[in-house]
């Protein structure tokens, strides 16, 4: 059998940018102006890149991008023009190929669930003095606001860490709310990172009153992220950059030692670092990418959708162990 390899999509919203909403500093380390919003073009391009590899994985729509607003009312800044039709290109040409979920409410400051208006802290500090009782609703009011706009989530994905200092709590909660908004027993979760780890592979979280939820986890980490703050654009840094992944000749990269080692490739991008502050160098990383796994390793891995790898991994739980990072 194939071997699942997967994208992960941070980030995403219809637009805005949540990056420049929530970074500390908004220059690049090389002095230029983080741009603020991402026009519509700047989707069709990554799904072209998608169709053209058959590339699959998870992809967050953000419900409340920034504390702007949300995707089903409006959003600040934003026309329902330009709004609609991000969505409308996520359902058509994203889905077919990627699990969408949110990532939190905001991914910037927390909200009040009560009035809506943003507290002092962002989503992840919040997060972490959190209980089920209090982060199942917050999880389903994310898990309900895509749904009013036309999705059918069964995951969510941790703006930063969120929800790691109280994990057992979290998972319960989303597993929860997964349930009460959707139906669905089966759920899945995008929380740690677990680059350089021999044999890291997705597991089985969390399974109680018949519900199942699943914690998958990148393994390879976002080389495209360089290139907010990296101006050049010539082919040779394009190489370079995909060169942390998997070289041109298919033999090394973080990749090859994560397929070597008997884990699971699954690649960490996010919507900023695909942008390139403007420049879209890492969408062009993205498709060389794509390109040298498939010509190198088309006979031994198999893009996944999340999706489609939460339901392999409920459907062979002894070949998805629980990491030493999660064991009691």
């Amino acid at each position: 059998m194939k071997v699942p390899v997967s994208l992960i999509v941070d980030d995403p919203a219809p637009i805005i940018s949540v990056y420049y909403e929530h970074v500390a500093r908004r220059t690049t380390s090389d002095g230029r102006p983080i741009i603020p919003t991402f026009p519509n073009d700047f989707l069709d391009q990554f799904c072209d890149i998608v169709e053209k590899h058959g590339i699959k994985g998870k992809f967050s729509v953000i419900p409340m991008p920034g504390n702007k607003g949300d995707i089903v009312n409006g959003l600040d800044g934003v026309s329902r023009e330009d709004l609609d039709e991000w969505l409308d290109t996520v359902k058509a040409r994203v889905l077919p190929h990627f699990t969408v979920g949110p990532e939190m409410l905001t991914h910037h400051k927390a909200v009040d669930l009560e009035t809506g208006e943003a507290l002092s802290m962002n989503e992840r500090d919040w997060a972490s003095t959190q209980d089920r009782t209090t982060l199942t609703p917050y999880i389903s009011k994310a898990l309900a606001i895509l749904k009013d706009a036309g999705f059918s989530p069964i995951g969510v994905t941790s703006p930063w860490d969120f929800g790691i200092e109280v994990e057992d709590e979290y998972e319960a909660a989303i597993s929860r709310a997964v349930y009460e908004t959707s139906g669905s027993k089966e759920a899945w979760f995008f929380l740690r990172q677990l680059r350089n780890v021999p044999k890291a592979r997705p597991w089985v979280a969390l399974s109680e009153e018949g519900r199942t939820l699943v914690a998958i986890p990148g393994t390879l980490k976002d080389s495209t992220w360089q290139t907010i703050s990296c101006p050049e654009v010539s082919d040779e840094y394009v190489s370079r950059v995909a060169d942390e992944i998997i070289t041109a000749d298919g033999k090394e990269g973080e990749f090859v030692r994560t397929l070597s080692s008997g884990g699971y490739p699954i690649i960490l991008s996010h919507w900023q670092s695909l942008m390139s502050n403007g420049l879209r160098t890492g969408l062009r990383v993205l498709d060389e990418i794509a390109s040298r796994i498939n010509k190198h390793y088309a006979d031994k891995v198999e893009w996944m959708s999340f999706e489609e790898i939460m339901r392999f991994v409920i459907a062979n739980p002894e070949e998805h162990p629980i990491p030493e990072c999660r064991k009691a």
